[in-house]
């Protein structure tokens, strides 16, 4: 049921000289290594006004954060929430636009009208989240620090005038739309995902130097000063980059695992060889990254609004004990908001009705299944076994570090598996399926349009005229 899509040694050499002879997807590619270099070195450089001495002190929740800003908040940089806020406020209008509210859910199916208007509404919305977000980064970092950590010379949040925490705020509200256009360039003109790549840019990053805390951490278990121990020790490092690596290969495995339903065509287009039916291909994780993402953007607002409420409140010791990752039930909670997610983000990207309805009208229909209702419950029937796999891997995946972290002391960040391990396998293979999609369009056109000059200069040649289409350029 479930096949790895696989290509010949023949295709792949065929797919790499279509992407390095076309100078569309080159360009295109330029384009995106561009707004993914700009955007890192925005996340390396600290704002004026801001000293690091030593160690953030940072907890789960910065490292959350961290992780959706593309690697920003470590720095104190311009990006130190990144897109974050955008992806929390994302996530809030597509549950609203879900059949909650009329006029949002007309938005939704309105075409592409509709979905800018709903942009719209989104960018608004992540206004208020970007200044609650950054009031409690300032405020957790200056909190967790010490005296490590100074913002125009000052060690804690009542020491900070209002003009200053102003300041403070709206350059890193700044720095997420900064963040959101480079996304928006990428998506538009570039390969890819925009929002996701910046993300997957400092997971990259920050790569090698948590394999080397990782490394660190397992050494200092032991005592390097007996032969034995230090045997011990290489076998460990070992056994952990090997689980690293075992772990990415599934991770690849599974995302690249799909579920093929036939499809067939009524009237002439009507194929009688079963092998040579087209298809439905459905994804075995259909819903791809987006469910970590939103999971880890729910997170981060119990702590956000932990930093709003008085130390030795009831509300305040409620999340602390219950709603933060690091607890049990603030545990059991991320797996669930991942499982959920996974159900309806996949449902959102093939939207059985609407694809039912497509079949429906273009003369297609799945064999054995009637057209309309009956083949829209199927898809639903489909994706919902397929989810009951792609679910629970996901949330597992996901969740790994932290019972690593629990048994060996290892950083959550630095643990195997985890949200930084999906996002960089998931968000590359999209890109490179993108990548190969542009190729493979951008090739066509130019090869369409060399035929058509050439059949235009000949007609023109016998006192013809031929009417050729306009070109299609990527950016």
């Amino acid at each position: 049921m479930l096949n790895p899509t696989a290509l010949t040694p023949q295709s792949k050499q065929h797919i790499l000289k279509q992407i390095f002879c076309n100078k569309m997807v080159l360009g295109a590619l330029a384009l995106t290594l561009f707004f993914l270099i700009i955007f890192h070195i925005g996340s390396i450089i600290t704002l004026p006004g801001i000293k690091i001495k030593g160690d953030l002190g940072t907890n789960t929740f910065a490292s959350m954060l961290n992780l959706l800003a593309g690697g920003g908040l470590s720095r104190l940089s311009l990006f130190s929430i990144g897109v974050g806020p955008y992806i929390t406020a994302q996530i809030i209008v597509q549950l609203l636009s879900s059949d909650l509210i009329p006029p949002l859910t007309r938005m939704a199916k309105s075409g592409d009208r509709g979905k800018r208007q709903l942009e719209v509404i989104t960018r608004i919305i992540t206004i208020p989240f970007c200044i609650a977000q950054s009031y409690a980064v300032v405020a957790l970092i200056l909190q967790n620090s010490g005296e490590n950590i100074t913002i125009f010379n000052k060690t804690s949040l009542s020491e900070l005038t209002f003009g200053e925490l102003t300041s403070i705020i709206t350059v890193f509200c700044a720095g997420t739309f900064i963040a959101l256009f480079f996304g928006d360039m990428i998506t538009k003109r570039g390969i890819g995902n925009g929002v996701t790549l910046l993300i997957l840019s400092g997971i990259v990053a920050s790569v090698f130097s948590n394999f080397n805390v990782a490394y660190e951490t397992i050494v200092s278990k032991f005592d390097q000063s007996k032969m034995t121990e230090f045997i011990t020790t290489i076998l460990s490092v070992g056994v952990y980059f090997a689980f690293f690596f075992i772990l990415l290969l599934l991770v690849v495995f599974i995302d690249k695992s799909i579920r093929k339903i036939p499809v067939q065509q009524v009237g002439s287009g009507l194929i009688t060889n079963v092998n040579q039916l087209p298809f439905l291909p459905i994804k075995l994780n259909a819903a791809g990254v987006i469910p970590v993402i939103f999971a880890s953007s729910l997170m981060t607002i119990p702590e956000t609004v932990l930093q709003f409420l008085p130390t030795s409140s009831e509300a305040a010791w409620f999340i602390r004990d219950y709603l933060l990752i690091e607890t049990p039930l603030g545990l059991v909670l991320y797996m669930v908001f991942i499982t959920l997610f996974s159900f309806f983000y996949s449902y959102i990207q093939l939207h059985p009705e609407q694809l039912a309805e497509n079949f429906e009208k273009s003369g297609k229909f799945i064999p054995g299944i009637k057209s309309g209702e009956e083949t829209a419950r199927y898809l639903i029937r489909i994706l919902n076994r397929i989810n009951c796999i792609g679910a629970p891997y996901l949330t597992i995946i996901a969740a790994l570090p932290y019972f690593v972290s629990y048994w060996t002391n290892i950083p959550t960040g630095m643990a195997l598996g985890g949200t930084g391990l999906i996002i960089m396998a998931t968000a590359t293979l999209e890109m490179w399926n993108s990548t190969v999609s542009n190729a493979t369009t951008t090739g066509y056109n130019v090869h369409r349009q060399k035929i058509e000059s050439k059949l235009s200069r000949q007609l023109a040649e016998e006192g013809g005229e031929v009417k050729t289409s306009e070109p299609t350029q990527m950016w």
